[in-house]
């Protein structure tokens, strides 16, 4: 299990990853009163705040000399866990990033490379995998399990005891009811209430939510 870093602890970091899901990360960071000393990745959007890195082999050498740790700012599932394991090789420490405003109980068991972003909970002996994104405002309640490079996109739900399998997309606002169990690459869409079990690499929408052949 990885250990969360409680907010406040004045810790340097490096960002891999330069987008949407990066600039989220470097808000965190600094809001917990942290220092992030780069991002890297190919830039998007407006100009970055902290340096931009041009390559891993940097960002590692970076890390190494500043004693920096490493947050994973990429928002596509397979790539982020691919990049937890290339940090992990090359000797780089990748814990569980979590917001000051989010709540994570003391009972919860988070993987390396996992981000809890703002006003998110986690609950008691609920357990989340590697690289997995709780994102912004979003609940995974008790005994509830996510499996390994997952997201819980914000404002989503998963209830007691539901099981969330690897690689899994859960969308903005979804619901899944006490002891569902999502397979492994599933995608449950934005706003869907899940009340039945979803096999592995299924989509489901709607509310309730069902296959997506099923719903057109």
């Amino acid at each position: 299990m990885s250990e969360a870093l409680a907010s406040g602890g004045a810790a340097r970091w490096l960002v891999l990853g330069a987008g949407g899901h990066a600039r989220s990360l470097l808000d965190v960071i600094e809001r917990r009163g942290d220092t992030v000393v780069g991002v890297c990745g190919e830039a998007r959007g407006p100009a970055w705040s902290v340096p931009v890195l041009g390559s891993d082999a940097e960002l590692a050498e970076t890390a190494v000399r500043t004693g920096s740790l490493v947050a994973l700012g990429i928002g596509d599932n397979t790539r982020r866990l691919e990049l937890l394991r290339w940090a992990e090789s090359a000797g780089l420490r990748v814990p569980a990033l979590v917001a000051r405003t989010a709540t994570v109980a003391s009972t919860a068991s988070l993987g390396p490379g996992v981000v809890v972003l703002e006003h998110a909970h986690v609950g008691p002996y609920a357990t989340l995998g590697r690289a997995v994104v709780v994102n912004t405002m979003a609940v995974v309640e008790h005994d509830a399990v996510v499996g390994d490079g997952s997201h819980v996109g914000p404002g989503a739900t998963i209830l007691g005891a539901a099981r969330v399998g690897p690689g899994t997309l859960i969308g903005a606002g979804v619901r899944l009811l006490p002891g569902v169990r999502v397979g492994a690459g599933a995608v449950a869409g934005t706003g869907a209430v899940v009340t039945a079990d979803v096999a592995d690499g299924g989509t489901v929408t709607g509310m309730p939510a069902r296959p997506l052949e099923a719903s057109r």
